[in-house]
């Protein structure tokens, strides 16, 4: 065979290798069929955290609390920083007492409609914008 062709070679197979390698890097990083979700969501949600899997974490989360997408984050990180968490935490819209129920109402039809945020914040944990949407659903 001559250097020529030799030569030929050579660089078309630096070529191919080339473009397989920037191919491999576009592709997703995981390729195999997921895991079938466990019985017990808490157990498949630290799973997929501790595995470093935190979208697959916070949207099975979500989908089984209904924890806001920042929350549902703060949980995976939680998660996979080793810690842990307990899914009797407050949830955004329910465990509102009648005293907090009513001290926003009567705060909102004053026309004091920040402040009856605040209190719903400070009582219940929940975002801003949640705590907004429970106010003005009064």
């Amino acid at each position: 065979m001559s250097p020529a062709v030799q030569i030929a070679l050579a660089v078309t197979l630096v070529v191919v290798l080339l473009l397989l390698l920037v191919l491999r890097r576009d592709r997703p990083r995981d390729l195999v069929v997921p895991d079938r979700p466990a019985g017990d969501g808490q157990v498949e949600v630290l799973r997929l955290a501790r595995a470093g899997r935190t979208v697959e974490a916070v949207r099975v989360l979500r989908r089984q609390t209904g924890l806001p997408l920042l929350d549902a984050k703060r949980v995976v990180d939680a998660l996979e920083a080793g810690g842990s968490w307990s899914p009797g935490g407050p949830v955004p819209g329910r465990g509102v007492d009648d005293a907090v129920r009513a001290e926003a109402a009567r705060l909102l039809h004053r026309g004091r409609k920040i402040q009856a945020i605040k209190v719903v914040r400070e009582h219940t944990h929940m975002s801003l914008a949640d705590a907004k949407r429970y106010v003005e659903g009064l």
